[in-house]
């Protein structure tokens, strides 16, 4: 019996010693990857196939009563499942913000990501010494240099971190999947985002961007139901049921007029949608149809801008004929939006009508499985590699050189 219980001290031990390693290897050895998505945060190690941990990008800011002795006292702030749990309990009165808008983080949100930031490498991966953490930080391709500038001096001057790499996330969807020269395709939550890259360079003047993305099509879905049953429910549990059904229930047409004027081949399971109070909702052709048609007929909502079809083919045009068909044979799908179903396929065909010179058998379209996290995914293999030091920033040359922290930005951001 004693020996038992010698062995189970000991499996203890030996769990408990497991642990602090890989809390010392989170610490010191690998890179933090955080990609800042408007939707969601994915944050893991570098070396991992998949982020370890994905929080809704959002905070909740509970009302608190004035307090006469401390006139400056500002809520705490809830983030991840806490956030989740508090609305649930419905204890406060809670504000919901969204601190990154259209993949940017407003100038009166960047106190509100500090905290946010501090929660993840904290209390999701449990680091205790920040100043020893290098962080690899996904953003988007459009965003300015000196955007990336004041998040650094959160970075190094307030958490203190030991380095910091920023890559775009359209590079990095396309290195995951071991490509340095194609288009890379990212369809996001908030920005549809189309870039030619040449040796691990975007092609800045052939950058195109669209609103018309996957936050877009689940508002659109959500006013095409209207359906009272679901105001019943908070803000986010509202927002991750229309998601669901978009991502379930919803279809790009390969043509859209005959889906939504012809006969519904649909059956009454699949046309009906289960919410969490059993309730049934019927999801209509249109409704099922129609808010992702505005990907590549945007003129349906009344949008001016270029279809996704567009996008791809006014961003190869603007590029060297000698390029093209390393592009084309090249086009890498990424982001959330990506998973639509039935996308890839109208795509192929959109594209090669909107491109008649090139033959089809030239596009090559790369569509990976776990696409909805290439970004991440390629800036955990970036981080894995020997030159990240070389490449991030140091927080000594970041603090020693302050005439030139602009520009250490501009030459070493990517």
């Amino acid at each position: 019996m004693e020996n038992e219980k010698a062995k189970e001290k000991e499996k203890e031990r030996e769990k408990k010693t497991k642990r602090q390693m890989m809390e010392s290897d989170v610490d010191i050895k690998d890179i933090v990857v955080i990609d800042n998505g408007t939707d969601t945060i994915k944050v893991g190690v570098s070396g991992e196939d998949q982020p370890r941990l994905i929080y809704d990008t959002c905070c909740g800011i509970p009302a608190i009563q004035a307090d006469a002795d401390n006139p400056n006292n500002k809520p705490q702030l809830l983030f991840g499942q806490g956030l989740k749990n508090a609305l649930q309990e419905k204890k406060y009165n809670i504000q919901i913000n969204y601190p990154i808008e259209k993949g940017r983080i407003e100038e009166k949100n960047l106190d509100k990501m500090k905290e946010f930031w501090t929660y993840c490498l904290e209390d999701g991966l449990q680091i205790s010494e920040l100043s020893q953490v290098n962080l690899l930080i996904i953003d988007q391709v459009s965003n300015s240099k000196e955007y990336k500038f004041k998040m650094a001096e959160i970075f190094f001057q307030e958490l203190k971190v030991k380095s910091v790499l920023f890559m775009n996330a359209s590079t990095l969807s396309l290195f995951s999947t071991g490509c340095v020269t194609g288009l890379s395709i990212e369809l996001g939550h908030a920005l549809n985002t189309v870039v030619p890259i040449y040796q691990g360079y975007p092609i800045a003047h052939a950058l195109q961007c669209s609103p018309i993305s996957g936050d877009y099509i689940t508002k659109q879905l959500l006013d095409d139901l209207k359906d009272p049953r679901l105001e019943q429910y908070d803000e986010l549990k509202q927002r991750a049921l229309i998601k669901d059904i978009k991502e379930n229930m919803c279809y790009i047409a390969d043509n859209y007029q005959e889906r939504i004027n012809g006969p519904d081949t649909f059956s009454e399971e699949e046309r009906s949608y289960q919410l969490p109070d059993e309730q049934v909702i019927q999801i209509s052709p249109l409704s099922r149809y129609k808010c992702g048609e505005s990907l590549f007929n945007p003129k349906l909502i009344n949008y001016e801008g270029l279809s996704l079809q567009g996008m791809i083919t006014d961003s190869i045009n603007r590029c060297d004929d000698e390029l093209k068909h390393e592009l084309v044979s090249n086009m890498v799908l990424g982001g959330g939006s990506s998973m639509y179903k039935g996308l890839l396929t109208r795509l192929k065909d959109e594209v090669s009508r909107s491109l008649p010179l090139i033959p089809r058998t030239d596009f090559n379209y790369i569509a990976d499985f776990q696409r909805k996290y290439s970004a991440w995914i390629g800036g955990s293999m970036i981080g894995s590699l020997d030159t990240f030091q070389e490449l991030a920033i140091k927080r000594g040359d970041f603090e020693e050189n302050p005439e030139s922290k602009l520009q250490m930005i501009c030459k070493r951001t990517f």
